[in-house]
């Protein structure tokens, strides 16, 4: 209830009713207490690696709600490929949450294919 209308992650944008959320545990961006990465117990987070080959999973711990800097456990995904790297974080967060398994696969695809765009893209204007 508290940060429902009013937090620093809440995005708007002109002409979309749906406000969305720049959390790093909100893995699909809509300010939504089921998506809420602070409010919830189980939240997950996926983000790149600073090599943008890999992928780090963030798992909040629910008996640390006091200790804010011991509630994250970051594990970096390496694993042959991008396919492989999709299937290890599908694996891992469906043991802590089954519910957002596909999710964070949907996820860790996008931003996977974001690097490889970009590389594209880059290697196009250079030639």
């Amino acid at each position: 209830q508290v940060i429902r209308n009013n937090s620093a992650f809440i995005r708007r944008q002109r002409g979309i009713q749906k406000a969305f959320s720049r959390e790093p545990l909100n893995l699909k961006g809509i300010n939504s207490p089921n998506y809420n990465g602070l409010t919830n117990a189980k939240a997950i987070g996926v983000t790149l690696a600073e090599d943008n080959k890999s992928v780090v999973v963030t798992v909040k711990k629910s008996g640390k709600k006091n200790l804010p800097a011991k509630s994250l456990i970051k594990t970096t995904i390496k694993r042959g490929g991008a396919r492989g790297i999709i299937k290890s974080v599908q694996g891992l967060v469906k043991g802590r949450n089954a519910r957002f398994a596909k999710l964070a696969a949907r996820r860790a695809s996008q931003l996977l294919r974001s690097v490889q765009r970009s590389a594209k893209i880059a290697k196009k204007s250079s030639a």
